[in-house]
């Protein structure tokens, strides 16, 4: 006969058993999953780049990459068509939010879901790109940042027409097919005309397109030209930067702090370096619960001058000392 003690004993082994069982149906944790989508190529040679920012912000919330967090870059090497496809496979693969690098790869992402989690970052005019409905009330799946104030059209011409005051014709290079080209051509538009000066406006929607754009500026003989830099021209700066050394053209780029650096005039914009710390925080609160269109979307709140006096000097101008005090980088 079984003894009250040796029941007592098999019922507690038994449960120190079931203790040490995982409960039925249980899972670990799952680690939230965040995907990089770039328009362009990946960056080469930078000590300090966006997706790195973003990552130290993210150490910053007390995220550990691999361990509390995952992850994955995609870039579409400045292909349309491949930056859809990869929209598509992070939708696929049911990443927990998108991070998305400029207005295009903000649409492609929404275009790709519209239950993910978006995040822009530094993206264009995403009003007019049909992203959110408002700066306040986003709406929908997508939050971030916007590069876009409508005065910093205005600002190229006006920081142009120091270094070149008797400026008469200026070409203008864009890529219509980005949202937020609209609103700055508008605003050059605009302060060109007060100014009494015409403008060339030379258009790329592809890379092949650079080199007819090339043509119709050297042609149309401007006395200096400004680039609406968006993902599309980044990606050719180096076209850009070769046809304006070969033509002695003076250039201002809207924004553009890199190109400036390496050879262009003048560029003045936001940081948007900066926007990739601040797209991590977004990043923080949706995954701790917080809707994307509750997230107001943030404007440039930081902006740059840099001056190249090396091309300055090349181009035989001079840069009134007013306006170098004001620049926050003079590249000698």
């Amino acid at each position: 006969m079984t003894t009250r003690r040796e029941l007592l004993r098999i019922f507690g082994a038994g449960a120190l058993i079931a203790g040490a069982r995982p409960a039925r149906g249980h899972q670990p944790s799952k680690i939230p999953r965040v995907a990089l989508l770039f328009f362009g190529k990946r960056a080469r040679g930078i000590s300090v780049d966006g997706p790195a920012l973003f990552r130290q912000r993210l150490r910053e919330l007390g995220y550990v990459e691999g361990k509390s967090i995952l992850l994955e870059e995609r870039h579409a090497e400045g292909n349309t068509q491949r930056l859809g496809e990869l929209a598509q496979e992070l939708v696929a693969s049911k990443v927990d939010v998108i991070v998305a690098s400029a207005v295009a790869a903000s649409t492609a992402a929404r275009q790709a879901t519209s239950t993910i989690p978006i995040v822009m970052v530094h993206a264009g005019n995403p009003i007019g790109a049909g992203l959110i409905a408002s700066l306040a009330r986003p709406g929908g799946n997508v939050t971030g940042t916007t590069s876009i104030i409508p005065e910093l059209g205005a600002k190229q011409v006006e920081l142009f027409r120091e270094p070149v005051p008797r400026v008469a014709k200026l070409g203008v290079l864009v890529n219509p097919s980005n949202a937020g080209t609209a609103p700055l051509l508008a605003s050059v538009t605009d302060a060109a005309r007060s100014f009494n000066i015409s403008l060339v406006v030379a258009e790329v929607t592809r890379a092949e397109d650079f080199r007819n754009a090339f043509t119709l500026l050297r042609n149309s003989r401007p006395d200096g030209f400004l680039v609406m830099v968006e993902p599309l021209i980044f990606d050719n700066r180096a076209q850009v930067l070769d046809f304006a050394e070969s033509t002695r053209l003076p250039a201002s780029y809207a924004p553009g702090s890199s190109i400036a650096r390496d050879g262009g005039l003048i560029s003045y914009g936001p940081v948007l370096l900066e926007h990739y710390d601040v797209a991590a925080g977004y990043v923080d609160k949706i995954l701790k619960g917080a809707k994307p269109g509750d997230l107001p979307v943030q404007q440039p709140t930081k902006f740059e001058l840099v001056i190249n006096l090396k091309t300055a000097k090349a181009l035989g101008l001079t840069i009134p000392q007013s306006l170098l005090l004001r620049a926050d980088e003079v590249v000698q």
